[in-house]
C-alpha cells in the first residue's frame, strides 16, 4: 500500500514539474527579452579595427555573417569560431516591428520612441541613392560612392575588410601551424576560401532589393497603424519616405511576366523555373498572364550597364522567392489597412494583377508543399517556419479588417480567403506534424542548424542551435493564423473553428519555449537569411536553361564548359513539360532535395541574436494576450 501510495504521489508531482507556466511567469520571461533585446542595439556608431571589433553603426541590432560548417568536431568548432559582425537593414527592420507588434498585439513593454526612432534612422541609409529622386527602395547593406564609377555600391563594410585582411596574411605559415596540429582539414577549406574570394566579393555588389523594401513599407505601415503609440516615430518614417509611388512603380516595372514576350522580364533564374513551373504551367494552359513579385531591382536591361559599374544581380538573372514575395504581399496590404496609402493603387490594373498572382503563387507553394524543393522556393531565408508566420501576418490584417467591414478593395478579400485556405489547411498540417516532443507537456521544433554532426565515434549529435527560434517562429505561425485581434477589447481570440490540436500544439511549444528561451542550455542563433547557392543542387549552373547568352546577344557554345560572366542564363517563357523533364535527364538536373545537413558543403548564413529574442518575445507575449 505504501508503494502504491509513494507512486501515486510520485506521478502527480511529475505532472506538476510539466505543467504550463503561469501568466506571471512568462510575464517575468517577456520582461527580461524586452531589457535582452534593448542592451543589443548599438546607441553609437562604432569605427573598425578588424579582427578584433568591426564597424557598428548607431540603431542597428547585431546580426552576424557565420558559415555552416558541419560534421566531425574540428567542423563544428569552426561553426562557432567565424563570426563577422553584419549592418545589414533587415534585421533591424524585423527586430523593430516585432517590438511594435509585441506591444500592440501582446502583453510586451512599450519600446521608447528612442528605440525605435534610432532603427528607423539606420534603416534610412540603405536607400537607393543612385536615383535622382526621392525614393523608398532599399538595399541589404548601406551602399558607399565607388569614385571610379560614380555609382553607388552596396558595401558590407565588416566583410570587406575581413577579405582586405586576407591579402596581408602569410597563409604559408598558418597553413604549416594548422597541418602540425592535426587541423589538414581547416586548411583546404582556408584555402578553398581564399580561392574563392574574389567570387564573393563579386557577389556582395548587389542591386537594391524588394524584400528590404518591402519590410520598410512594411515598417511604415505598423507604425501609421500605431501613430497614438509611437507619433514620433511614425513622424520620422513618413518624413523620410514621402514617395511610396516609387515602390509601386518599381514593383511593376521589374516583376517577372514569363507570358508577356518583352525579353526584359519573362526571363527567370533556372532555380526557380524548377520549383514553380508547375504553377506557370497551369497559367499558361489557361491562357492566363502573370506577373509576379521579384527578389532584385533590376531586369535584363540594367545588368548590360550596371554589371560593368560594380551592381549586380548574383548570376545575373533574377529570381522569385517565395519569402520576398510574402514581405511585398504584407508591404502592399498594410500600407493601405493602415491608411499609409490610399486604396487607389489597387485600382491600377497592373498593380492588382501583381498582388493578385503573387498571392496565388504563394497559395500553391503551400499547398503543394513548395513544390518539393523548399531550397530553391525559399532562395535566400531557409526557415519554413519564418515564411509560414510572414504570410500569416498578412492573413490576419485582413481577417481584422474584414470582420469591422473595412476591406477597401475586393482583390483584398480575394487574397484573404486564399491565403486563409492555405494557412489553416496545409500549412497546420505541417506545422503539427513536425513537432517533437519533450516529456509529456512540452513540444519543440528544430530546423538545421547543429543537426548535422557527428561524435568522435561517427554517431550523430544534435545540438538544436535554431531550437529556440524555429520553435518561436512555429507558435507565431499558428497564433497569427488561428486568432484575431479585437481592437474594441485589445485582446486576441481564437476563432470559433480553432482545432484543439492547434491550440494544445501552441501551449506545449510556449511551455517548452518559456522554459527555455533564457536558460542558456540552446544558442539562440538562426538562419534568418542566406546565400542562395548552399550546397549540392542550389546552383543555378545545375539546371535546364533556354536562354543562354552573351550580353550581346550571342549564344554561349554548348561546349561541354560551364561559362560565367557576361552572360544571360536562364528560362525564357514557358515550356512544354516534357521538353523540361528531357533537359533534366540531358543536365543531370538534381530533383530532389535532402536537407542542408545531408552534404558537405558549407555556405554563408546570417544570424541574429536579438531576432530569436524578439521572436520569442512576440510569441509569449501574444500567447499570453488570448482570450
Amino acid at each position: 500500500m505504501a508503494t502504491k501510495l509513494f507512486m501515486f504521489v510520485g506521478f502527480f508531482a511529475l505532472i506538476s514539474c510539466f505543467k504550463t507556466p503561469s501568466t506571471s511567469d512568462i510575464s517575468e520571461t517577456v520582461h527580461r527579452l524586452f531589457e535582452t533585446i534593448r542592451g543589443m542595439q548599438a546607441t553609437k556608431t562604432m569605427l573598425p579595427d578588424p579582427p578584433l571589433e568591426w564597424a557598428k553603426f548607431k540603431g542597428n541590432y547585431e546580426s552576424d555573417v557565420k558559415l555552416y560548417f558541419h560534421g566531425n568536431s574540428t567542423m563544428s568548432a569552426l561553426r562557432y569560431m567565424f563570426k563577422v559582425y553584419d549592418n545589414n537593414m533587415f534585421a533591424t527592420a524585423w527586430i523593430t516591428s516585432c517590438l511594435v507588434e509585441a506591444y500592440r498585439y501582446g502583453n510586451a513593454p512599450k519600446p521608447t520612441e528612442d528605440q525605435i526612432t534610432m532603427s528607423v534612422d539606420a534603416i534610412m541609409d540603405h536607400r537607393n541613392k543612385n536615383l535622382k529622386y526621392e525614393n523608398s527602395i532599399m538595399a541589404f547593406w548601406p551602399q558607399i560612392l565607388d569614385e571610379e564609377f560614380k555609382v553607388y555600391q552596396s558595401t558590407p563594410v565588416n566583410l570587406l575588410a575581413m577579405f582586405n585582411l586576407t591579402q596581408t596574411t602569410n597563409w604559408t605559415v598558418v597553413y604549416e601551424l594548422f597541418d602540425k596540429i592535426g587541423l589538414h582539414d581547416v586548411t583546404e577549406i582556408m584555402k578553398h576560401l581564399l580561392a574563392t574570394r574574389e567570387g564573393y566579393q563579386h557577389v556582395f555588389k548587389i542591386p537594391p532589393d524588394f524584400d528590404d523594401t518591402s519590410v520598410n513599407l512594411g515598417l511604415g505601415s505598423l507604425l501609421r497603424d500605431n501613430v497614438m503609440y509611437f507619433p514620433y516615430a511614425s513622424a520620422a518614417w513618413e518624413g523620410q519616405n514621402s514617395n511610396l509611388s516609387s515602390v509601386f512603380n518599381a514593383m511593376k516595372h521589374y516583376a517577372y511576366r514569363p507570358l508577356s514576350g518583352d525579353r526584359r522580364v519573362n526571363t527567370i533564374d533556372t532555380r526557380t523555373y524548377f520549383y514553380m513551373r508547375k504553377f506557370l504551367e497551369k497559367a499558361a494552359s489557361e491562357k492566363k498572364d502573370v506577373s509576379l513579385v521579384t527578389t532584385w531591382v533590376q531586369d535584363l536591361a540594367d545588368v548590360k550597364t550596371q554589371y560593368f559599374q560594380g551592381i549586380d544581380t548574383p548570376g545575373n538573372v533574377n529570381n522569385v522567392d517565395i519569402t520576398v514575395c510574402a514581405n511585398a504581399l504584407f508591404g502592399i496590404t498594410n500600407a493601405i489597412l493602415s491608411g499609409l496609402v490610399t486604396s487607389e493603387v489597387l485600382y491600377d490594373p497592373v498593380l492588382q494583377q501583381l498582388y493578385l498572382n503573387t498571392s496565388t503563387m504563394i497559395e500553391f507553394q503551400i499547398q503543394t508543399n513548395f513544390s518539393g524543393r523548399p531550397d530553391l522556393a525559399l532562395t535566400y531565408y531557409p526557415s519554413v517556419f519564418e515564411f509560414y508566420w510572414f504570410v500569416a501576418r498578412t492573413y490576419t490584417q485582413l481577417e481584422r479588417k474584414a470582420r469591422i467591414g473595412e476591406l477597401p478593395h475586393e482583390a483584398m478579400r480575394t487574397v484573404m480567403e486564399g491565403l486563409g485556405s492555405a494557412l489553416k489547411g496545409n500549412m497546420t498540417q505541417h506545422v503539427i506534424s513536425q513537432s517533437k516532443m519533450e516529456g509529456s507537456d512540452m513540444i519543440y521544433y528544430d530546423d538545421f542548424l547543429g543537426d548535422g554532426d557527428i561524435d568522435n565515434n561517427k554517431k550523430p549529435v544534435e545540438f538544436g542551435e535554431d531550437r529556440l527560434w524555429t520553435t518561436s517562429m512555429a507558435i507565431n505561425a499558428l497564433i497569427t493564423t488561428w486568432t484575431v485581434y479585437n481592437d474594441a477589447t485589445q485582446k486576441l481570440n481564437w476563432y470559433d473553428d480553432t482545432p484543439t490540436e492547434v491550440k494544445t500544439t501552441v501551449q506545449k511549444a510556449t511551455t517548452w519555449l518559456n522554459t527555455y528561451i533564457l536558460s542558456g542550455k540552446y544558442q539562440p542563433w538562426n538562419a534568418f537569411f542566406s546565400g542562395s547557392f548552399k550546397g549540392f543542387g542550389t546552383s543555378w549552373s545545375s539546371y535546364p536553361a533556354n536562354r543562354d547568352e552573351y550580353f550581346n546577344g550571342t549564344k554561349v557554345p554548348h561546349d561541354g564548359k560551364r561559362h560565367y560572366g557576361e552572360i544571360i542564363r536562364g528560362m525564357e517563357g514557358v515550356m512544354e513539360e516534357d521538353w523540361y523533364q528531357q533537359q533534366i535527364k540531358l543536365d543531370h538536373a538534381p530533383v530532389d532535395f535532402h536537407g542542408y545537413n545531408k552534404q558537405s558543403d558549407f555556405f554563408p548564413f546570417w544570424n541574429s541574436e536579438p531576432y530569436t529574442y524578439v521572436t520569442s518575445l512576440l510569441a509569449l507575449s501574444t500567447f499570453t494576450n488570448i482570450e
